[in-house]
């Protein structure tokens, strides 16, 4: 009879499963990049069920191409429910009429900037005049190294940009550049763990660049009205996410390695790049500052990377996020 009664309450349990796992709501996710320390956040997450709980099945999936507006395009086309993008290519293509907002935020403060090896002789922005800097993608990085370099009194002339692709490393270091496009959690660690160089960096946000977060959530505005309560779901679950992840980093980057064990042969230098990046995820994923979003937008138009701004309600949504992000 025991037997029996286990057998049924064994039963119960696994229909109960079944049940669960059928109410669950898919959700896909286009990541920016291949996974890595920028996006601890949301395989915490995964690995802690906190989107299991909210009734989500979330699919993180990374670009199979690695244009910067690829994500955000495959979100405009209905193709994934939420891409990771940049403000940047986000404001880039909403001037374009594509029918694309921002609904949340990952990382809080921007990570680029101008990177250069001290032993250069290079200390301030002046000390561009005469040098060479390499970048990767345009029209965005001349627009935004120009600008820089003009807070310094710097004028086109005065420096050469150099589109070097993706090699960017290897022309800083071999001295085919004086300077590259790089992120502060990544690049920089590099040189300096790798290569045991001093670097000298300089920040988008204190060289004349509007502050403003570096990583949203970006959606179709038909998934924002259609799927409203289960995006509301996951950005819940992405503040709970963050919130462990602030406090206690150790547990959320073993998370992250368990959900990618490819990741594991460089745990340390990932860590190194986590620690980096660990303060910037605070606040996230509220993304409700709507100044920064009004000012970079007036600063792309200004330097002529969009022809028209976008009505900043349709470019970012507030009303989804959780209450703890206020209005």
């Amino acid at each position: 009879m025991k037997i029996f009664r286990l057998f049924i309450l064994t039963g119960l349990l696994g229909l109960v499963g079944i049940s669960n796992a059928a109410q669950q709501q898919t959700v896909t996710v286009i990541l920016d990049w291949l996974p890595n320390p920028n996006h601890v956040p949301l395989y915490v997450a995964q690995e802690t069920g906190f989107f299991a709980a909210e009734g989500l099945s979330v699919s993180l999936h990374s670009p199979t191409a690695f244009d910067p507006s690829d994500p955000a395009k495959l979100a405009a086309a209905g193709r994934a429910d939420l891409a990771i993008t940049t403000p940047i290519n986000l404001i880039v293509i909403r001037s374009q009429n594509v029918p694309l907002t921002a609904v949340g935020s990952l990382i809080q403060r921007p990570l680029g900037g101008l990177l250069a090896l001290r032993e250069r002789g290079i200390r301030t922005l002046a000390d561009f005049k005469g040098r060479k800097i390499g970048y990767s993608l345009e029209p965005e990085e001349p627009v935004l190294w120009a600008a820089m370099l003009e807070t310094a009194g710097l004028k086109p002339g005065d420096y050469t940009l150099i589109n070097v692709g993706f090699d960017t490393l290897p022309a800083l270091l071999t001295g085919q550049v004086d300077a590259i496009g790089a992120f502060r959690n990544v690049e920089k660690i590099l040189i300096e763990t790798q290569e045991k160089k001093e670097t000298v960096f300089f920040a988008f946000e204190e060289h004349g660049i509007p502050d403003h977060p570096q990583l949203v959530f970006v959606a179709n505005e038909t998934v924002t009205q259609q799927k409203s309560e289960l995006l509301k779901k996951f950005l819940r679950a992405v503040a709970r996410a963050v919130a462990l992840t602030l406090q206690d980093p150790n547990r959320a980057f073993a998370l992250f390695l368990k959900a990618n064990p490819d990741l594991q042969r460089e745990a340390d230098l990932n860590r190194k790049f986590f620690d980096a990046t660990l303060a910037l995820f605070a606040g996230a994923p509220c993304h409700n500052q709507l100044e920064k979003w009004a000012q970079l937008q007036s600063f792309l138009f200004a330097k002529k990377l969009i022809v028209r701004t976008s009505d900043l309600a349709k470019l970012v949504t507030v009303g989804l996020l959780p209450p703890e992000c206020g209005r």
